[in-house]
């Protein structure tokens, strides 16, 4: 289907509204980003959608609604290259990666045999930056071989930018987590973070609870001859012990 040049920016901009009020709401991650897919595979019939995010230079599922699971699995914990199909590639280029005709594609001789059973005979991949490095992808798959035509390139222009919105929003949300319960100075779990645990425990298990406490011997006479930035580093030096 063609829309006429007058409808693209409305089709966009209610796009862009419902995904930001999602994550405004602080909805999950991944209901956010699965809700993009759905959104984008709207607008454009006949495609599939895809994010796969990126840790430890590796390809994680993260959204692909209408992607079964078991091709998602095989993508899994996949290694990204400059061979490693569009999204691989995409990831490990820093840029967008097009391949026209999967079945004869060198970048996807690994997964084609798995893909080509779905019909898809393209792949087109866009990455999703956040602090200039490469944190998803985000995937078009066709049904022919080709690429993408001006209008999907301005929705998936809008899809990468709600997701690079709604992934910083999820790292800042684990961060101040992160902070709530570990030592800013030692990096090990804090009062809190005992406390949440022993609850958990509590709750689950029968019978007493012990505490075994260690503590530093001389640590004031530190701070006071050598000042508190040697203290501290004593500190971090036996919470590593």
């Amino acid at each position: 289907m063609t829309y006429p040049l007058r409808d693209w920016v409305p089709m966009i901009l209610k796009l862009q509204n419902v995904i930001l009020e999602m994550i405004a709401r602080g909805e999950a991650l991944q209901a956010t980003i699965e809700r993009i897919c759905l959104e984008a595979e709207a607008l454009v019939p006949g495609t599939v959608c895809s994010v796969l995010s990126i840790r430890d230079e590796r390809l994680h599922p993260l959204a692909g609604p209408s992607l079964p699971s078991s091709y998602s699995a095989v993508l899994d914990g996949v290694s990204i290259g400059a061979s490693v199909g569009s999204c691989g590639s995409a990831a490990f280029q820093g840029e967008a990666v097009t391949v026209t005709d999967i079945e004869h594609d060198p970048r996807w001789v690994d997964f084609r045999d798995v893909v080509l059973p779905l019909g898809f005979r393209a792949c087109w991949s866009t990455p999703i930056f956040s602090a200039d490095r490469v944190v998803a992808t985000f995937a078009f798959y066709f049904r022919e071989c080709r690429g993408p035509n001006e209008l999907e390139q301005r929705i998936v222009d809008a899809c990468i930018y709600l997701c690079a919105i709604a992934i910083e929003r999820e790292e800042r949300v684990q961060e101040r987590q992160r902070l709530t319960y570990t030592d800013v100075l030692t990096g090990l779990p804090n009062r809190a973070k005992f406390s949440q645990v022993l609850l958990n425990y509590t709750e689950r298990l029968e019978g007493g609870w012990g505490v075994i406490l260690a503590d530093l011997d001389n640590l004031k006479v530190v701070n006071d001859t050598f000042g508190h930035g040697a203290g501290d580093e004593l500190i971090q030096i036996v919470a590593t012990r």
